[in-house]
C-alpha cells in the first residue's frame, strides 16, 4: 500500500502566483554571487580589520568605501524591489483560490481576544517590508507561511529552516514544564516545536497580529496538537500572573523599540510562578559577530523594514532581566555566528 504525501498548502495556488514567486526566489539567489563581490572588495582593502567603537562607525566607514559601488547599490536596489512586491504578489494569487485556500487556512477553534484594535504604536510599521502589515490582509498567517516562506526563505535558505526552534526549545533549562507561554507566537513555528518537546504541556500562543496566531492555531490542529490563542500585545498579555513555568520566545526583541523590550522582562516575571523560566531567544548582538558579519546585519536590516534590529543587537539584555527581578542569567550562543542568541533566567522562589 503506499501514501501519497499531501502538497505545501502554498502549492495549490495557480501557476501565476507559482512563476511570480519563483521568480522573486531566483532573484534574491541570483544577488549571492554579487555579495561576494562586495565582499571581496572590503577584505581586499583592509578597512574590516580596523577595530571599531560602535556600530554606527562602522557602517559610516563600510558604506562610505561603498558609495560609488555600483554592485552593491544594485544588491540594495533589488531587495527593496522584492520585499515591496511578494506580500502583494502572493495576496492577489490567494485572491484568485480563495474559494479552495481559505477552508485550509481557517482554524476551528477561535483566538482569544485581549487587545481588540488598541495596539502600541510600534505596530504601524510594516515589518520585514509586509505590504499593510501583519495584518494587513485577512489571512496573512496564511500567506506568509505557506506562500512567502515557502517559496522564498525556505529556498534562500536551504535545508529545514525551523530546526534551529526546536533546538532552543530544548535549551530550556527544565527538562519539563507544564504551562508555557510563547509570546509572539507568529504562525506557530516554534509553538510547535515547544509542544513537540514538552508534549505534556499546556501551550500559549500569544502574537499581535490577529491573523498570524489565527493560522498558528490552525497549523496547531492540523498537526493534532492543542494550544490556546491569544491576540494581545507580549509586553501586556492580560494573561493570569504566576501560573507559567516557562515564559519563551523566538526572534521576537528585534521585532519591538527598546523599552517594550524591557516591559517583556516584566511581564514574562509577572506571568511566572517563582522559579519559573524566561527564555528569549534573538538575533546575535553585534559583539558576537565578525566586523563584516555585523555590517551587513545592520546594513540588511536598514534595508529590510527592520527598525529595531540594531536596538536589540547592542541592548544588555542580562540588565533588563536583572531590572525586572530575575536572578541565575545566563547567556549563550546556539549556532554559527552567536545566531540565535539566547537569554535565559529565573524567577526567585
Amino acid at each position: 500500500m503506499t501514501t501519497t504525501t499531501p502538497l505545501p498548502k502554498g502549492e495549490l495556488i495557480d501557476q501565476r502566483g507559482r512563476s511570480e514567486l519563483e521568480f522573486l526566489q531566483a532573484l534574491r539567489v541570483g544577488l549571492a554571487p554579487l555579495r561576494t563581490q562586495v565582499r571581496e572588495r572590503l577584505d581586499a582593502t583592509g578597512i574590516l580589520e580596523t577595530p571599531y567603537e560602535d556600530i554606527s562607525e562602522l557602517r559610516k566607514r563600510v558604506d562610505n568605501e561603498l558609495e560609488s559601488v555600483q554592485v552593491q547599490r544594485l544588491i540594495g536596489a533589488a531587495l527593496s524591489w522584492s520585499r515591496g512586491v511578494a506580500t502583494p504578489r502572493a495576496a492577489a494569487a490567494f485572491e484568485r483560490r480563495r474559494g479552495e485556500l481559505e477552508p485550509l487556512a481557517t482554524p476551528i477553534a477561535t483566538v482569544i481576544d485581549h487587545i481588540g484594535d488598541d495596539v502600541p504604536r510600534y505596530w504601524d510599521y510594516e515589518f520585514h517590508g509586509t505590504a499593510g502589515g501583519w495584518d494587513g490582509h485577512p489571512h496573512m498567517g496564511f500567506i506568509h507561511h505557506e506562500m512567502i516562506y515557502h517559496y522564498l526563505l525556505e529556498k534562500i535558505f536551504p535545508g529545514d529552516l525551523f530546526a534551529q526552534r526546536g533546538v532552543i526549545a530544548a535549551a530550556a533549562p527544565a527538562d519539563s514544564y507544564t504551562n508555557i507561554v510563547d509570546l509572539g507566537c507568529g504562525t506557530g513555528q516554534y509553538t510547535l516545536k515547544l509542544a513537540e518537546t514538552y508534549p505534556g504541556a499546556k501551550i500559549t500562543a500569544v502574537d499581535l497580529s490577529r491573523t498570524q496566531v489565527q493560522y498558528a492555531l490552525r497549523r496547531a490542529e492540523d498537526a493534532g496538537v492543542t494550544i490556546t490563542g491569544v491576540h494581545a500585545a507580549a509586553e501586556d498579555t492580560g494573561l493570569p500572573a504566576g501560573e507559567a513555568d516557562l515564559v519563551t520566545s523566538f526572534i521576537l526583541l528585534h521585532e519591538v523599540p527598546p523599552h517594550t523590550i524591557r516591559q517583556l522582562f516584566v511581564e514574562a516575571l509577572r506571568l511566572l510562578k517563582p522559579g519559573g523560566h524566561v527564555h528569549f531567544s534573538d538575533v546575535a548582538p553585534y559583539s558576537q559577530r565578525s566586523p563584516y558579519q555585523a555590517w551587513l546585519d545592520d546594513w540588511d536590516a536598514a534595508h529590510g523594514n527592520e527598525p529595531w534590529w540594531r536596538t536589540a543587537a547592542t541592548i544588555d539584555l542580562v540588565k533588563a532581566a536583572a531590572d525586572a527581578g530575575f536572578v541565575d542569567i545566563n547567556q549563550a550562543a546556539h549556532g554559527p555566528q552567536s545566531y540565535p542568541w539566547v537569554t535565559t533566567a529565573r524567577k526567585p522562589e
